[in-house]
């Protein structure tokens, strides 16, 4: 009885297994799919976000540099305006860049991990 069961799972076995590489594959393929609809999801509200605060930013720098007159020269309140707002404007796209990318996303969602525990292909 053994023995029969043997070659009976010796035979359904390797079938077993490519079926069992094939659903790995296809569940690895759907999960990156996703992964990535999540991310452009991510990509348009953090733009939609970024958008309101660096118009919310301009909107506070035009109102403090009307209502605090510096007792500098107008040119030079101006240049400390422009690079304040270059700074800010140069920090929030960094940030965006940062988590948007395609690295950040691959190693947030461990898809390396799924991706290295699939079969060879054959």
């Amino acid at each position: 009885m053994k023995f029969i069961l043997g070659i009976i799972s010796a035979l359904f076995g390797r079938w077993l297994d490519l079926v069992l590489d094939s659903l790995k594959t296809e569940a690895a393929a759907v999960y990156v799919a996703g992964v990535r609809k999540a991310r452009q999801a991510f990509i348009a509200l953090l733009g939609l976000a970024v958008f309101l605060l660096l118009t919310l930013s301009g909107f506070v720098l035009i109102h403090v540099a009307l209502f605090a007159w510096l007792p500098w020269s107008l040119p030079a309140k101006a240049l400390v305006l422009l690079i304040l707002g270059v700074v800010y404007l140069g920090g929030g796209l960094a940030v965006v860049l940062g988590l948007s990318s395609d690295r950040t996303w691959m190693r947030f969602t461990k898809v390396d991990r799924i991706l290295a525990n699939l079969p060879p292909r054959r």
